[in-house]
């Protein structure tokens, strides 16, 4: 059985100032999560300005960075040091709570994503991973190519494993193509509008759009010939687990946990890194 579109969401615009354009599609009034996926911000930026270039803390999700083009340095509180390029991703488990800093090398377009970890996982001990291009699993179909990062998609299985079934894809689409594939174990799914545009049952979805698919086991993407090459994320997996306390950085099930997680990084708990936290 094929998805139907349930609902489209449109990208909040967080910065566009001629530098650096920035939208969040998650979380937003419309929607909180898609899976387990609790934040998307998607951005492009020419210089060497960073969105987390400063020491930041995390606490309660996991960390998903994808880079489509571009280089950005990572380093974090635990005394992880790398570097990623275009088609790499990244994986940060934060758990009770890390400290990370990254330095874009230049312009630099990708997504920032974070997973909400399930309750009886919000305190395990941080870690890191990171997956290069070449890695990554490159499915080729007719009229496009789906990299498949984490989850089942297109009968391929993405090497990136999370604490939730997750499901994540970047699929590159030629203009007036239409492509079927399955993805399996998704309880809920979504596309996301990186470029160009989708024609999802019969409604035009521009740049910026969040498509919410009904469950099934396939999902069929089609792009309009003038919408030129379109790029889309493919996010899901099994829905997080409620309730949900955003404060910044930090994601709990409990104001009681989210208050805590303050308190562990004031106090210096989560580590320092740069003189962070003073």
């Amino acid at each position: 059985m094929d998805r139907k579109l349930v609902s489209a969401v449109a990208a909040s615009p967080v910065i566009n100032d001629g530098d650096m354009e920035l939208f969040r599609a998650l979380p937003t009034e419309a929607r909180e999560s898609v899976g387990p996926f609790v934040f998307l911000d998607h951005y492009r930026h020419q210089s060497r300005r960073g969105i987390g270039d400063k020491p930041h803390p995390h606490a309660g999700i996991e960390v998903i960075s994808y880079l489509l083009d571009g280089g950005v340095e990572h380093r974090d509180s635990q005394g992880f040091r790398d570097t990623l390029g275009p088609g790499d991703a990244q994986y940060i488990r934060a758990g009770r709570g890390m400290l990370h800093a990254e330095q874009p090398a230049g312009g630099r377009h990708g997504l920032q994503l974070w997973t909400s970890l399930p309750p009886d996982r919000k305190l395990v001990e941080p870690t890191y991973a990171s997956f290069r291009a070449a890695d990554i699993p490159h499915v080729q179909l007719d009229g496009a190519i789906i990299d498949v990062v984490a989850g089942d998609v297109a009968g391929a299985v993405g090497p990136m494993i999370l604490e939730s079934r997750t499901t994540f894809a970047v699929a590159h689409i030629d203009a007036g193509a239409t492509i079927r594939f399955e993805v399996a174990d998704a309880p809920e799914l979504a596309a996301y509008v990186l470029q160009g545009a989708l024609d999802a049952d019969g409604t035009r979805l521009p740049k910026g759009a969040l498509a919410v698919f009904s469950d099934g086991e396939a999902v069929v993407l089609t792009t309009p010939e003038d919408a030129g090459p379109t790029l889309v994320a493919i996010v899901g997996g099994e829905p997080a687990q409620q309730p949900l306390y955003f404060s910044g950085p930090f994601v709990m099930d409990s104001p009681e946990r989210l208050a805590q997680a303050e308190r562990d990084f004031v106090s210096g708990k989560m580590g320092c890194l740069d003189g962070v936290p003073f």
